[in-house]
């Protein structure tokens, strides 16, 4: 793991980068411009559970809801990057009036596959 060597501060830091990362992807998704305070919302919900979640400082057990948070929300940022072309097709159908186009089956076996890859090889390295 490139990050064995984390103190507790050093994940909060990541979390803290990883929910604004995550903030981010999510806010370029609404379609509103005067709506973007709805990305923070499942961020920090997010936040607060993980929050009640770790362990006190007294405790010696690992921070493990830090690195499982920083691992999902950076995949989940990574993902919106990853997909950015059919999410701005998708967009660009509901600004001119259009439905969105459905997921095929493949489509969303790629997106789950895509997912758990880069979350599982976020968490191997992370």
């Amino acid at each position: 793991m490139l990050t064995s060597h984390f103190s507790r501060t050093e994940w909060w830091i990541a979390a803290a980068v990883a929910g604004v990362a995550l903030a981010v992807a999510i806010a370029s998704l609404v379609p509103a411009r005067k709506d973007w305070w709805k990305a923070v919302l499942p961020v920090l919900g997010a936040a607060v559970f993980v929050g009640l979640s770790a362990p006190s400082e007294e405790a010696d057990g690992d921070p493990i809801a830090l690195p499982l948070f920083t691992a999902t929300a950076l995949g989940l940022a990574l993902m919106r990057v990853a997909f950015a072309g059919h999410i701005k097709r998708q967009q660009e159908r509901a600004r001119s009036g259009q439905p969105w186009e459905r997921l095929t089956t493949r489509q969303k076996v790629v997106f789950f596959l895509t997912f758990t890859a880069v979350v599982a090889l976020m968490a191997r390295f992370l």
